[in-house]
């Protein structure tokens, strides 16, 4: 049979599985993903407490603790701030997802309850033997063992003897206010949605984690002292720490959950792959002969391709938010960075298939699939070789950046790395094509590349 001498007959044998690894292993960052160095501040700001001559910290305690878990730092990378200031302008560079903030009287305020509950033991023992003691003594003068005048002598002296202890414990006799401490457990929810979940998840843990450890050394001293605590005073003893959520760059309604890189990614870059191949094909079937035909062609095709990205970037932006009902903060900036970001994709496109024509085409397709499931996770989540040799260079990631800082972050339009990058694929692309133009001969054959 003929077909049994058809090479084409054969390639299916292959064709099947070969796509099956080439798509799963586009896919593969989203197979298994887990979070590695995760990076989350810990601002430490307590100035812990001296009791009896002995420091303590419970901030400085904790720190040091969940520093040396070697579970937990397999997933998190914790990375010290000084202060409040300190963290915003971390938060402000994206430095971290999430902090965990414990503030200045934070040992005071969580052992209050404790400290209350033996201050007023000790004190009430204190007066019990005070009173105990006098009477012993009115009861030697009323027996006569001991004359009127050496008894008022001795109390005398037991009241001096008093003041001087309380004097000597000033410190420790002043009334303590019963106060919770407070944990601040801050999300940048915008730098990440997935992240932000994970941060949120494990800083809360966290802080039940502390409480447990600082109602296990309240039980402990009180034991230790033999003091019971009143039904009314149990949970300020149990439960002496609260944690403060707060949320930064909050994720709104109609914001495709925070996944806007990729849910905006397909759409642009299959439009600006469109538009270059159209306006590959315009050039190519225009019969340019000779040199300045070609770079006067060129030059139109560039300006051409800035008109497309505006009109595109308008139309769809306007698509998206009015009909879509997807909600962007600034409309105007980020048409403008979309625009931008167009016409550097088409300029990169055009750049390359100068010179290797529809050849590139697959290659496009492969980049649009190997890029999809990368923009829906942040870095820490991908594997080792996604992070070190494929999220570096991929255009997209750059696209993604830019519009996660306009549309969750908040922040203005600038020329920021994002906007470079894009600028240097249009420049990119017009030099590569100016090249081609001057370079490459004329052919008539459609199916080559222009010159």
């Amino acid at each position: 049979m003929k077909i049994l001498k058809n090479k084409l007959f054969y390639i299916p044998l292959i064709a099947g599985a070969l796509l099956i690894w080439i798509m799963s292993t586009a896919f593969y960052p989203a197979f298994n993903p887990k979070p590695k160095d995760l990076p989350i501040a810990i601002v430490n700001m307590d100035k812990g407490l001296e009791i009896q001559g002995k420091k303590m910290n419970i901030g400085e305690t904790f720190t040091d603790k969940i520093k040396d878990n070697k579970d937990l730092n397999e997933t998190v990378d914790f990375i010290d701030v000084k202060d409040k200031d300190a963290l915003q302008a971390g938060f402000d560079n994206n430095e971290y997802y999430s902090a965990i903030v414990i503030p200045s009287h934070f040992t005071e305020n969580a052992t209050s309850a404790m400290r209350s509950e033996i201050q007023t033991a000790k004190k009430a023992e204190a007066k019990t033997k005070a009173e105990k003691a006098q009477a012993e003594l009115k009861a030697k003068v009323v027996s006569g063992e001991i004359p009127p005048q050496q008894a008022q002598k001795i109390a005398q002296d037991m009241q001096k003897k008093m003041q001087e202890m309380q004097k000597q414990n000033a410190d420790l006799l002043k009334p303590i206010t019963v106060k919770k401490g407070q944990l601040e457990v801050i999300i940048n929810q915008g730098a990440s949605s997935q992240a932000a979940t994970i941060s949120d998840k494990m800083l809360s843990g966290m802080g039940d984690n502390i409480n447990k450890m600082i109602s296990q050394q309240a039980v402990t001293q009180l034991d230790k002292n033999n003091i019971k605590v009143a039904a009314a005073d149990m949970d300020a003893v149990m439960n002496p720490v609260t944690v403060k959520h707060t949320t930064l760059n909050k994720i709104h309604e109609h914001q495709g959950n925070g996944m806007a890189g990729m849910l905006l990614f397909t759409p642009i870059w299959m439009g600006s792959l469109v538009t270059g191949v159209l306006l590959f094909f315009a050039f190519r079937t225009s019969g340019l002969i000779t040199q300045g035909e070609r770079l006067k062609a060129t030059l139109m095709q560039t300006l051409m391709a800035a008109v497309a990205a505006i009109v595109s970037s308008v139309l769809g932006v306007w698509f998206i938010t009015q009909v879509l009902d997807f909600y962007m903060p600034d409309i105007t900036q980020t048409t403008i960075f979309i625009a931008i970001s167009m016409f550097g994709f088409i300029m990169l496109i055009l750049g390359v298939m100068a010179w290797l024509g529809m050849k590139a085409i697959p290659i496009f397709v492969l980049l649009l699939f190997f890029s999809m499931q990368m923009l829906t996770l942040p870095k820490q989540m991908l594997n080792e070789f996604y992070q070190k040799y494929v999220l570096t260079w991929n255009p997209f990631s750059f696209y993604a950046d830019g519009l996660r800082e306009l549309i969750y972050l908040n922040k203005d339009l600038t020329l920021n790395t994002p906007v470079l990058v894009m600028i240097g694929f249009a420049c990119f692309g017009l030099a590569s094509s100016l090249l081609a133009a001057a370079v490459r001969k004329h052919s008539t054959k459609r199916a080559e590349v222009p010159a």
